[in-house]
């Protein structure tokens, strides 16, 4: 997460997309974003440290200072904070270079508050990341252990109560000796205190007898395989990203990654655009003004493969010569900046021009000569 940058981005009107404001004070806002939020930290080390408690706390707080026209000259990293449900406000403490400061009842509009994913019911607050995973592990290590003595007794039934029909066994019931009504009352107490679900009382018998199966007899070694598939399962991860699906159609690391990005840090990068952008922008800049985090410094691809990816933007128009020129910080050239077409790479304006001229011919005989007679 620190690896991307955070960029304060205003709509062009020439081309109806966003693009980064490097002019007055999107400028400000963009070096707060991007290099400096506060006098004891970088931009990437404070995205990184939020992502950190997001994930060991449950919940990560940026407290905005603002100078006295409201708009903001620091942003710094709380290391403990709560929210009010009373008054909707928010208590902070963070350090700034000039030692601890603790601030109460702080507007909404002034935190920034990252929850984790996993959250109580109320949605505010987070939960930490370990402490779900030790819930929800616990729930399967439970449900595994009662199913390992599950089948160690040979499932719902442990054994047989019965009597014997030779009059001469002696027991512990009815004065030493099994009888009809006695085996009934046994049954009936056995049943009431297991709920008819794990002793199964027979008569006409007088002993007791424990049926036990193994764990691989009862076929429970596969359900109960609490590895990797429960790991991925709890993380919300395909199977393939864990090269545990020979099936995966996954054949280099690049696509695999880009998987990995779109289900875990896509939704967290969303989250934290829309949390920056309602306390820094508010609904007037909306449609007009966005907080974008970019995303292409985890994409970098080697060099053979970002050639292809360039040259089918250029041979698509969907980039520039001088787009593409761009992203390698190389200079711009004369008219570089006309989008191609495929056909043999032709700006979009010739090849306009040529079907344009080639609709207005009309059917018959043409010879290439030299005088106006002998055209017609």
């Amino acid at each position: 997460m620190g690896q991307m940058v955070t960029q304060y981005q205003r709509m062009n009107g020439e081309g109806g997309n966003f693009i980064e404001d490097r002019y007055g004070s999107g400028r400000a806002l963009n070096y707060l974003l991007q290099v400096r939020p506060n006098p004891l930290m970088t931009a990437s080390q404070l995205q990184e440290q939020v992502e950190y408690r997001k994930i060991y706390f449950g919940n990560a707080f940026v407290y905005i200072e603002r100078d006295i026209f409201g708009d903001p000259v620091h942003l710094w990293l709380a290391q403990c904070g709560g929210y009010n449900y009373g008054n909707d406000t928010y208590s902070v403490t963070y350090f700034t270079n000039y030692g601890p400061v603790m601030k109460d009842e702080v507007k909404p509009q002034d935190i920034m508050h990252f929850p984790n994913t996993f959250r109580f019911q109320d949605g505010i607050w987070g939960i930490p990341t370990l402490r779900y995973a030790e819930d929800t592990l616990s729930l399967i290590k439970t449900e595994s252990q009662l199913s390992l003595e599950t089948a160690a007794k040979g499932g719902r039934v442990k054994g047989f109560v019965s009597e014997e029909k030779t009059p001469s066994v002696q027991g512990t019931v009815a004065h030493g000796r099994f009888s009809q009504g006695a085996v009934n009352d046994l049954e009936k107490e056995l049943n009431r205190k297991v709920y008819d679900q794990d002793i199964t009382a027979l008569q006409n018998l007088d002993k007791f007898q424990n049926i036990s199966l193994s764990a691989q007899d009862m076929q429970m070694i596969d359900q109960l395989n609490l590895g990797l598939d429960d790991v991925a399962r709890f993380w919300g991860v395909p199977r393939p990203l864990l090269m545990l699906d020979t099936n995966s159609h996954y054949n280099d690391y690049a696509n695999a990654t880009m998987e990995f990005m779109s289900r875990t840090i896509g939704p967290d990068k969303t989250d934290m655009e829309k949390e920056i952008a309602r306390k820094l922008l508010g609904v007037k800049y909306y449609g007009v003004r966005r907080i974008h985090i970019c995303e292409k410094p985890l994409l970098a691809m080697d060099p053979e493969r970002q050639a292809k990816v360039d040259q089918l933007n250029l041979q698509t128009g969907a980039m520039t010569v001088n787009e593409i020129r761009a992203q390698h910080d190389m200079p711009t050239i004369e008219n570089g900046d006309e989008p191609m077409a495929s056909a043999n790479l032709m700006t979009l304006k010739a090849l306009i021009a040529k079907s344009e001229g080639t609709t207005t011919l009309k059917p018959g005989n043409y010879t290439v000569g030299g005088g106006e007679e002998e055209d017609k």
